[in-house]
């Protein structure tokens, strides 16, 4: 279905009336040798396929090579298909197109305006060409399914979605008089090319929450806002460089700077935090094993805890120091209402979070209560002081 989904898509559509014509112009006495073009022009489809499919049996038996597993619990993966799946969304609205080398294009196309047996079959070949763009949508999710498959099995996909794509074409070669039943190119392809990224954005959603959870708790934003960056680079991509505009040089940086600040939200993305959840029984046990305590109450909507965590907190100079002083450290996560954070807010004189404290080893001392927007040096004096 997905194979034959292809040939109403802006890219192939028009190509279909061009081909079976062809077949009917080389051969028009000869009904029996318009058949034999179209299916000629059927196998140029499928043995197209057919290297797709070789290409992932490939990359799948490396993968087994270096004990890589089921594809879908590997999390470098997860956002590898997450991200192809977000730029196919990006490329069906018209953001950017995808195109092929224009020597490789015009290559393939010498090869197919050759008449007879071997025009036949690079017109198949040129088939599969045209519709990668659109091909992307379906052996996308193919993709992801057929890594997990025995060989066999990617094949049968893979030329199942051929037999899809070519069955038009041959349907049409053997009765020509079908054409008239052809819907004709127009607008509306380009509406249901639109329309089709919908689903592909759907599917992007699904993977995103399949791959964040695996990075930990801040993953979330970070490889939502990689996505956000990636997705600028591709529409400034498409709108000043493909489409002809003036300033290419200025967009080509604005387009590196994209992409070096999502590599960099991919850096952060995953979770190196030690923290145990907050309770008074366990600042409580702590301090009567004589160890210093430090307890940050914190929400995820905090805007000034998060700069408290970047600037003052989640540095080496701090985490050394904790160490150096066998802290246990403690999250009160006030992200959810939470009656126990709220009391202790309260105790505190603080009307929400960021609240921090640090107890010293002194079972019997007070708590350091710091100020609303730390510093790297506040912390690191309280530290030393609670060490003491």
């Amino acid at each position: 279905l997905g194979g034959f989904i292809l040939n109403v898509m802006p890219c192939v559509l028009p190509v279909i009336s061009l081909k079976i014509l062809g077949f009917v112009n080389q051969s028009k006495e000869e009904p029996g040798r318009v058949r034999q073009l179209g299916l000629l022009y059927a196998l140029g489809v499928l043995v197209s396929f057919l290297v797709m499919a070789g290409f992932v049996i490939g990359v799948q038996q490396a993968g087994k090579l270096a004990s890589w597993g089921m594809q879908f619990q590997n999390p470098i993966f997860l956002v590898a298909i997450t991200t192809l799946v977000t730029l196919v969304a990006l490329n069906l609205f018209g953001l950017f197109e995808v195109t092929l080398a224009g020597s490789a294009m015009g290559a393939a196309g010498n090869l197919a305006a050759k008449e007879g047996n071997s025009g036949a079959f690079f017109n198949g070949v040129l088939a599969v060409v045209l519709a990668t763009p659109c091909t992307a949508p379906f052996l996308g999710a193919a993709l992801g399914f057929a890594f997990a498959q025995p060989p066999a099995l990617i094949v049968l996909i893979f030329l199942t979605v051929g037999v899809g794509l070519a069955l038009p074409y041959v349907i049409l070669s053997w009765s020509p008089g079908l054409m008239k039943f052809m819907p004709r190119p127009g607008a509306w392809m380009e509406k249901f090319k639109i329309a089709m990224g919908f689903p592909m954005l759907a599917t992007a959603i699904w993977l995103y929450s399949l791959a964040a959870p695996n990075f930990g708790k801040k993953a979330a934003f970070w490889l939502g806002l990689f996505l956000v960056l990636l997705a600028l680079a591709a529409w400034i991509w498409g709108e000043f460089i493909q489409r002809g505009r003036k300033r290419k040089a200025l967009a080509v940086g604005v387009i590196l700077l994209s992409l070096a600040s999502s590599g960099y939200c991919l850096t952060q993305m995953k979770d190196t935090e030690t923290w145990q959840p907050w309770s008074a029984e366990a600042v409580a046990r702590a301090r009567a094993q004589g160890r210093p305590v430090f307890v940050d109450f914190t929400a995820d909507w905090c805007a000034i805890c998060q700069v408290n965590k970047r600037t003052s907190i989640e540095i080496p100079a701090v985490q050394a120091k904790l160490k150096e002083i066998n802290a246990v450290v403690l999250i009160g996560d006030y992200t959810r209402e939470d009656n126990a954070i709220t009391a202790e807010l309260k105790k505190f004189d603080r009307a929400g979070v960021p609240l921090v404290l640090v107890y010293p080893k002194n079972p019997n001392a007070p708590p350091i209560v710091l100020p609303e927007l730390l510093t790297s040096s506040i912390v690191l004096k309280a530290l030393e002081e609670a060490g003491r």
